[in-house]
């Protein structure tokens, strides 16, 4: 490996390493109470270190969520795409994909987890709260657009899409919260499994007899 190369891997790793630590501060403490000198103190690097990579502690928070956010979007547009499956399989890989986003990046997760929006109004330029709220309606779209392709395939009673799609959201948020709350070291981990079983109930509840 050259110079070059070993110092981009330096780097990413040393970028990695503060969105990691300001994650945890920021989901911790919210955004308005979290300080840059308490992110450089959990990074247990210099303040003036962290303003080398980040211009304010706005652009880390923005760096830790869009990139995730993003990443997540161009994914279920493309799960919500396949016109020709089944509406219920849709909607299952959406919540799986969701999942994966929280197992891969738990920390962008969780600071996306406290999303607020008028709190998000005071601490992002509108430019960049427009473009989360953009990603964020699609992804919502998405499950809502699957919805209604369930009820033009058959498969679904006739019913509000987009509440519905609210619904899924929250469902989904709520038993990831609730069950994390549950778990402790070396006990089993019912997330997974709780998430399904709730997605399933409300696909059954969905589906024509």
């Amino acid at each position: 490996m050259g110079i070059a190369e070993r110092k981009q891997r330096e780097k990413e790793e040393r970028v990695g390493h503060i969105q990691n630590c300001a994650a945890a501060v920021f989901y911790q403490k919210g955004f308005v109470d979290t300080t840059m000198e308490e992110i450089a103190q959990r990074a247990e690097l210099s303040k003036a270190t962290l303003y080398l990579y980040y211009k304010s502690k706005d652009d880390l928070f923005y760096s830790i969520i869009e990139p995730a956010l993003s990443r997540l979007g161009k994914r279920l547009v493309k799960i919500a795409g396949d016109r020709d499956e089944r509406a219920d399989a849709t909607i299952k890989k959406i919540i799986d994909a969701t999942y994966h986003l929280y197992e891969k990046d738990p920390d962008a997760y969780h600071v996306l987890s406290r999303y607020n929006a008028a709190e998000f109004m005071k601490i992002l330029p509108k430019s960049r709260l427009d473009h989360l709220k953009n990603i964020m309606r699609s992804n919502l779209r998405q499950v809502e657009e699957a919805i209604g392709k369930g009820i033009d395939q058959g498969l679904f009673v006739k019913t509000d899409p987009k509440l519905l799609s609210i619904i899924l959201w929250n469902c989904y948020m709520g038993v990831i919260q609730y069950q994390e709350n549950r778990m402790e070291p070396g006990k089993s981990d019912y997330r997974k499994s709780t998430l399904d079983a709730a997605i399933e109930l409300i696909l059954r509840g969905l589906r024509k007899k």
